[in-house]
């Protein structure tokens, strides 16, 4: 299924842009970028930022109470961790979650056989 083809489902939507005008969407995006460098051992300017907007998204979204609870689904450890780390100081531990991806896909795969 192509991405065009989720959202004219209405499984997946076109996120609005951050608004890093917000403390905790820059906060977020800062921290996990932090969190990951720290992780790999390089400096946060390496850091590529796509997993933390998708955690200064979940920011976003449950400072505005237009989400109670968030799943962060990734491939990178680091960044998913880095994600419950920093929205968990920011008050919102009990309302997110890090799913790795790799695990769901062989959860999927194994409850086929």
């Amino acid at each position: 299924m192509s991405i065009d083809a989720a959202i004219d489902e209405g499984w997946a939507e076109v996120a609005a842009p951050l608004e890093f005008s917000e403390p905790i969407v820059s906060r977020t995006m800062d921290g996990v970028q932090r969190y990951i460098a720290n992780a790999d051992d390089r400096p946060a300017d390496d850091v590529e930022r796509a997993d933390a907007a998708l955690a200064a998204l979940a920011a976003q979204h449950l400072s505005a109470g237009t989400a109670t609870e968030v799943y962060i689904y990734t491939t990178d450890i680091a960044a998913g961790e880095g994600a419950e780390t920093v929205l968990a100081s920011e008050g919102y531990g009990d309302s997110v979650t890090f799913a790795n991806v790799f695990r769901f896909i062989e959860d999927l795969i194994s409850s086929d056989n």
